[in-house]
């Protein structure tokens, strides 16, 4: 009895004391938690980065309408990638009248990409960013007047 103990406690400290592959077993098990925790932080860098270009594209988009040139191509050249998935919209003093300085406002708004859960696109709930800009419109320019000394002596 006493020889028929001593084996059964033997054999249970065997295998408690036998831990191999346990740490790939717990790896294993924790490695999709931290997949899903980097997603979704790069989720939100594609956020800022998304807020950042629209600011950007905004600020493009009003001067081009403070200098009377096309706005609708400023916004598309400071917001590249994002085709399909861009708006701008004149929100006040556009298009800018001949000598004034009153403000123009564009707004952009864009479309963050998706990492995690690209099928919420087909639902239509993309989350977008929307920024604005300011900027006084510019007088248009006045003609240069060639100021030639020589030819001026000449007349």
């Amino acid at each position: 009895m006493q020889k028929q103990r001593y084996l059964i406690i033997k054999a249970a400290s065997a295998l408690a004391g036998n831990e191999r592959g346990a740490a790939i077993i717990e790896y294993i098990g924790f490695f999709p938690l931290v997949l899903l925790v980097l997603v979704i932080a790069w989720q939100f860098v594609l956020v800022g980065y998304t807020g950042i270009i629209a600011a950007s594209a905004a600020r493009e988009g009003a001067r081009a309408a403070a200098t009377r040139e096309n706005v609708d191509r400023a916004v598309r050249n400071a917001s590249p990638g994002f085709d399909g998935r861009r708006w701008w919209q004149p929100l006040a003093g556009y298009p800018c009248s001949d000598y004034s300085s009153h403000p123009v406002t564009i707004q952009v708004q864009l479309e963050v990409p998706h990492v995690l859960f690209p099928f919420v696109g087909s639902l239509g709930n993309y989350p977008k960013v929307t920024q604005r800009a300011t900027v006084r419109c510019e007088p248009p320019p006045i003609a240069r007047v060639d100021v030639n000394p020589e030819r001026m002596r000449e007349v």
